[in-house]
This record gives C-alpha cells, sequence and structure tokens, in this order.
C-alpha cells in the first residue's frame, strides 16, 4: 500500500512517495507497516517509483540494470514494460509472469505512467497519483498543494500510507536531482534495492 505523485513542472519533474510498506494480507487480520522505506529508485539512467508487489519493484530494479528503453517516447516505453513481463516469464520467478504493478517512470527527461498494461506520457504542467491513497492525492494535488504537502496530507487522512513523505526532483534543464532531505539518501543504488527492497 502506497502512494505515489509525479508531476511535470516547466523546468523540473518532480515524484514523491510515503515510505511506509505494508507487507501481508489486508483481506486478513495480519498486516505489518514498515516505515522508511524509500520508494522512488535510480537505476541505470532511469528513475521510478512503483506500487504493487514488493517483489515485482524489485525485478523491475534487477531488469533495468541492464537494460534500458529503446526510445523515450510512449511506445519505447511501452516496448520496455512488454520486455520486462517477457523476462519475468523467462525468470520462472514465482510471481505471475506479466507486469502487474502501476509505476512512474522518468527517463531522458521525460515522465511516464504505466498502469493497466498502457504507458501514458505526463505532460508539461500536468500531474498523476497513483497507489491506495491516490484519490486523497489528486484531491490535494487539485487544490494547489505541493508534492511534498500532497503526500503528508494523504498520509493523514488514508490508512493503507503512512511515514514521511520521499521527494525527488530532477531537473529538466540539466541532469541535477534533488532529494527533500540531503542528508538522507533519496534515491538508492542498485545494491540497497537489492539488499533491503522497496
Amino acid at each position: 500500500m502506497t502512494v505515489l505523485i509525479a508531476q511535470n513542472t516547466k523546468d523540473k519533474i518532480i515524484l514523491g512517495a510515503d515510505t511506509g510498506t505494508f507487507c501481508g494480507d489486508y483481506h486478513k487480520t495480519h498486516l505489518t507497516n514498515h516505515k522508511g522505506r524509500l520508494k522512488i529508485m535510480s537505476v541505470n539512467d532511469i528513475i521510478y517509483s512503483g506500487t504493487g508487489s514488493v517483489a515485482e519493484i524489485i525485478n523491475f530494479g534487477l531488469f533495468c540494470q541492464t537494460r534500458k528503453p529503446e526510445r523515450n517516447d510512449q511506445l519505447g516505453i511501452q516496448r520496455f514494460f512488454i520486455d520486462f513481463g517477457k523476462w519475468l516469464k523467462e525468470q520462472n520467478i514465482e510471481i505471475d509472469a506479466k507486469v502487474n504493478n502501476h509505476y512512474f517512470l522518468v527517463f531522458e527527461k521525460k515522465l511516464f505512467h504505466y498502469r493497466n498494461n498502457a504507458v501514458q506520457e505526463i505532460l508539461e504542467d500536468d500531474f498523476a497519483t497513483d497507489g491506495a491513497g491516490f484519490k486523497e492525492a489528486y484531491m490535494a494535488m487539485h487544490l494547489g498543494k505541493s508534492v511534498k504537502e500532497a503526500i503528508d496530507l494523504t498520509v493523514e487522512m488514508n490508512i493503507w500510507t503512512s511515514g514521511e513523505a520521499q521527494i525527488v526532483e530532477i531537473n529538466k534543464l540539466n541532469q541535477y536531482i534533488k532529494s527533500e532531505n540531503e542528508n538522507r539518501p533519496n534515491i538508492p543504488s542498485t545494491n540497497i534495492l537489492r539488499k533491503d527492497g522497496i
């Protein structure tokens, strides 16, 4: 369970996420909430966040370690996710051999949203939300809140979200990536990805 926000402005792309990870089955009484998990990752010049199965998100990071989209448009990113689904099947991993999760992906200063087996580019002056808290986050963004404010409000309103906001800004005019809290690395390396998960 999570909340993700992606915003594309004139000068930068802003990704935000809560830092709580719920493990277990929310249909049953066994559910654990782990706070402090970073959900925005950077692997091989691809910056992404995902909602859904932690196992699939970890495997997406492994897939990205040795591959990049061929093009930075909607069709190129769609092909990238199709190839990821094929890769999952080839690995014989004990999860579905198809892409079930939703992702925000930044590649070559363009922002994309993958959900329900389709990619949509998020154009300048637009935003999108995803995860269990997507409605609350959308409402906050629609009312003019910043990505951080929207994450914080969603965590207050939605029981399936928790933790502090993780905010990552990608400057579209150069390659600088800024995190909200410079003392805490907001974009884990692939080593952290494999060790700690999402």
